[in-house]
């Protein structure tokens, strides 16, 4: 016989069950998480009545009473084993509490260590000058990837009835600057910008502008960026610079070699010994440079003197300032040069050109080859079929011999087709190189004899020295007026 009496306002749940002249009162805790048992024997039971029950009997009592788990074994046997507690309530069973679950974490998708260790190759050398200090990012790439909270293992209360377990904290994904969420995965950190790679205060930083705030040198290692760089010192001899964008640096540039898809500003000179380069999409801008060369896709700007230098520019080449010279070297421009001088009163060889491509003159070039290259063929195609046709006159030509004729037949029977494509190409070239009748060259200064001007194709060595002009074609021919 089952009695039960559940008390209000959170109070424990009794139920009492009635088994061979004992009474078994089992009291269940509001949060279900214990059960507590009270023995009595019935006022009418024999004073001298053996408590005798087998653990089945006993679990089925408390099964009956509404407990279900966490029985505890070792106090069902004591008392299977006839050491009864009577009238003073203890601990039967205990509930199995539900577990926390693991919080949220994300994992770095890049390197994250400042060692700067060179690089070795598969020889073994070791190059010190490439010490990766710079941690590059491009737009899109994958920075940090979230682990999501794991549930925790779920509980059991005395009844039997499941706990759901604890969920683990959640933590958002280290967005920091130049950073976002994927759309496509709302667990992966992407970079917005490409830039250089940080992890600080745990947030992960994209910036397109890394400084550099020393010389580029063995300290630092070659640099290679994807933004914006900006070097405090100076750029020594044997290292290299590159850039997806511009380049500011704040001293003398060595023997070094220079690369961006943005602009050059250098606030110091570019000398050295004719190994240092500067190559930049935009523009460059340098103090003065000496022996070296310098491509820019828009404009060069030299504020002194440009010394037995090789420059080239998409657009104009301007040498500025109090000894805005040209002395020595090519100064090559496709709309416009301009200078304060240009040679110098000694007769040294200068080559100053404008409306003049240089990629232009070299495919030129490479054309020139290639139809050289076509007319021996033709010869050395002819020699070999001499031979051949004559075999076949004879009737003995091998498989393998008349295959081979028959290539011979049509490559030399596509090469004046591949001439004439070639040499309208010629022409092409040299009608753009001859196009441009508004460069001009304009001195302020003197043009000293032993320069060479070049407009297009047309080239003029000027025995006398010229003042303040401006040099452009009129007619035909390069000619001079005054400014």
């Amino acid at each position: 016989m089952v009695q039960s009496a559940q008390t209000q306002n959170g109070t424990a749940a009794s139920q009492k069950v009635k088994k061979k002249d004992f009474i078994f009162t089992v009291n269940i805790s509001p949060d279900k998480m214990h059960a507590h048992l009270i023995l009595e024997k019935d006022s009418k039971a024999d004073k001298n009545l053996a408590f005798n029950f087998e653990e089945n009997e006993l679990i089925a009592v408390l099964n009956e009473a509404g407990v279900k788990h966490g029985i505890n074994s070792d106090k069902i046997s004591s008392l299977a084993a006839g050491n009864p507690i009577f009238d003073k309530p203890f601990e039967i069973a205990r509930g199995t509490l539900p577990e926390k679950g693991n919080d949220a974490e994300f994992e770095l998708l890049f390197d994250t260590s400042n060692d700067k260790t060179p690089t070795v190759d598969d020889d073994g050398f070791i190059d010190y000058k490439d010490l990766n200090i710079i941690k590059n990012a491009v737009k899109g790439q994958p920075l940090a990837k979230k682990i999501p909270t794991k549930p925790g293992k779920p509980g059991t209360d005395v009844a039997g009835n499941t706990i759901e377990g604890q969920p683990g904290k959640d933590r958002a994904l280290p967005k920091g600057k130049n950073t976002e969420i994927s759309p496509d995965d709302p667990d992966l950190l992407i970079a917005s910008k490409d830039g250089s790679i940080s992890f600080a205060n745990n947030l992960v930083l994209i910036d397109d502008v890394f400084s550099v705030h020393s010389d580029v040198d063995m300290s630092t290692g070659n640099i290679d960026f994807v933004g914006n760089l900006k070097i405090s010192g100076g750029v020594k001899a044997g290292f290299t610079i590159k850039a997806g964008g511009s380049i500011e640096i704040g001293k003398n540039i060595e023997d070094a070699e220079i690369n961006c898809g943005g602009s050059v500003i250098a606030k110091g000179g570019f000398v050295g010994s004719g190994k240092g380069t500067i190559k930049a999409k935009e523009d460059v801008f340098v103090k003065y440079v000496e022996n070296q060369s310098i491509e820019a896709g828009n404009e060069v700007h030299v504020g002194g003197g440009a010394m037995n230098a090789t420059i080239h520019a998409g657009n104009s080449v301007i040498i500025e300032g109090n000894k805005a010279i040209i002395v020595g070297g090519s100064i090559t421009a496709v709309n416009t040069i301009k200078a304060g001088t240009i040679g110098s009163e000694f007769g040294t060889p200068t080559l100053v050109r404008v409306g003049y491509s240089s990629k232009l003159v070299k495919e030129l070039d490479e054309i020139d080859e290639e139809i050289e290259r076509l007319n021996n063929d033709t010869e050395k195609i002819s020699k070999t079929m001499y031979s051949l046709v004559r075999l076949e006159i004879e009737n003995k030509l091998s498989k393998q011999q008349k295959d081979a004729l028959k290539q011979l037949k049509d490559h030399r029977d596509g090469i004046p087709n591949q001439t004439i494509k070639l040499e309208e190409r010629k022409e092409e070239i040299n009608r753009q190189l001859n196009e441009n009748k508004n460069a001009k060259i304009i001195v302020t200064g003197n043009v000293y004899p032993g320069t060479t001007v070049q407009i297009g194709l047309l080239k003029k060595e000027f025995n006398k020295t010229l003042k303040n002009c401006t040099l452009k074609i009129s007619q035909g021919q390069v000619t001079f007026v005054s400014n």
